[in-house]
This record gives C-alpha cells, structure tokens and sequence, in this order.
C-alpha cells in the first residue's frame, strides 16, 4: 500500500511538471508569434495614424481680449471641443511686456499634446504636437498671413514612429500606451552609447521597457515604482550592459534568429 502511495504522488508530480513546462512553453510561443505579427506590421507601408491631433486645425489667431478678460496671473485654463486648454502670456521679467502667447491643448488621460505659439498681436507661429514628454513628427511654422512657411521634421533618426511604437505595444503586450492612466511616460533620445542610435523607455505601472527605436526590439525590462528614485531608464539599462557585457551579444544572437525565422515565414507566404 505505502509502495502505491509512492507511486501515485510521483506520477502526479510527473504531470504537474508537464504541464507547467507545456504551459510555459505556450507563453513563449504566444510572445514570439506577437513579434513576428508585429514586424510584419512594421513592414507594410499603409499605416493608420494614432494621433489625434493628426488633421487638427490650429486657432490662426490668438483671442487677446477674452485671455485678457478671462485670465489670472497670466493663465487661462477652459474646457474647447472635449480638450482641456490651458493658455499663457509669454512675459518679460521685470518688466512685464508680452511678446507672445502659449497654448497646450489636450484630450483628457490622453498622451498627445497640441502646442501652439502666437506673436504679441495674436498672430501663429509655430504648431507641434508632443507625445507624453517629447515633440515628434512636424514643426510647422508660420507668416503673418497664417500660412505654413517651413517644416521641420523630427522623426528623421526613428525608424520606429510613435505609432509604430504604439501598435507595437498593443500588438506584442496587450497595453494601450496611449492612455496616460496605464502608461505613466514616454521618452525618447538618441544616445552615443547606442552607437548613437534612437532609444524609446516606456514607462509603466510598474513594468518598464527599454525598445531600439530602428528595429523596434525590446532590449531590457525591469520593475519601477513611482515612489522609487532610481533616475533615468535608459541609463538604468546601459548601467545593466556594463554590468552583463554578454548580454547586449545573446540579444542580437536572438534577434537575428528571430529575423531569419520571419524571412523564412515570409518566403512560405509567397
């Protein structure tokens, strides 16, 4: 009888370890497969844009007389179309002259912000929109006349866009990092110790990623709290490379498998 007890509980630990590592095994096949469907993504040309702000038309004059009314210490917040809009005098100190105008506008718990600055007359001169704490896409500048003069366009070193980033976030982590109550920021940069290429951190609550901003791979996660002081994550990431020289070499090694495994994909499709 004891012998049959024995028996019993091995043959049961036996299972429980089969279908954890099938389980286990699932995930990563599960992850691997959001990949592949996300490079597929990136490869095609027609995209949809996520910004909201994408086809918006700025105000092509600034309303001096109701900020003047409406405004206190040279502030002025009001709800326009479902945005909450906040407006401010560009001052000299001490003096107090105004030479120009600011206005943010936004969505609320949205990541995209509308910037817009006007001259001491009310008239625009320059639009750009932001994403959590960066400007991305154009800066359009503007004549008197309220015409788009010349561009400017800050996206050039990021072959991942932000909508990639976006789809990609969406597509490979089921998060919509266009929701400022999930996604806490945004940042991006393009970095010496990166070969002096684009670097995307995105933090979450509490998961945060570090993604090549041209391949669009993520190369670290860790853990961060909003009440932890830990500084930069990129730089928390270059600190771990110098710590794990190997580690920036298995990354490549997997990538490179994982490029060569969509290629193939792609060839069978053909």
């Amino acid at each position: 009888m004891e012998n049959c007890k024995k028996s019993f509980i091995s043959i049961f630990a036996l299972l429980l370890f089969i279908i954890i590592s099938c389980n286990s095994k699932t995930n990563n096949n599960k992850t691997t497969d959001n990949q592949i469907l996300f490079e597929k993504k990136m490869k095609q040309n027609k995209k949809e844009t996520h910004n909201v702000f994408e086809n918006y038309s700025p105000v092509r004059r600034f309303d001096i007389n109701r900020f003047n009314a409406e405004s206190n210490g040279g502030k002025y917040n009001f709800i326009d179309a479902g945005m909450e809009v906040h407006q401010m005098d560009n001052a000299e100190y001490p003096s107090g002259k105004i030479n120009g105008y600011y206005e943010y506008r936004q969505y609320p718990n949205s990541a995209y912000e509308f910037f817009s600055e006007d001259d001491a007359k009310g008239l625009l001169i320059q639009t750009l929109t932001e994403f959590y704490t960066f400007q991305f896409g154009t800066i359009k500048y503007y004549n008197s006349s309220g015409s788009v003069v010349e561009e400017e366009n800050l996206d050039v070193p990021y072959k991942l866009s932000v909508d990639d980033l976006i789809d990609k976030m969406k597509t490979e982590y089921d998060i919509d990092i266009t929701d400022s109550r999930i996604c806490r920021r945004v940042e991006r940069g393009v970095y010496e110790e990166h070969n002096n290429n684009p670097l995307y951190g995105v933090w979450l609550q509490p998961t945060c990623y570090v993604i090549d901003g041209i391949t669009g791979k993520t190369l670290y996660t860790t853990t961060r709290y909003p009440f932890e002081k830990r500084g930069s994550l990129v730089n928390e990431y270059f600190k771990f490379l110098k710590e794990n020289p190997n580690y920036e070499h298995i990354e490549k090694e997997n990538n490179s498998q994982s490029r060569d495994e969509d290629d193939k994909d792609d060839e069978i499709e053909i």
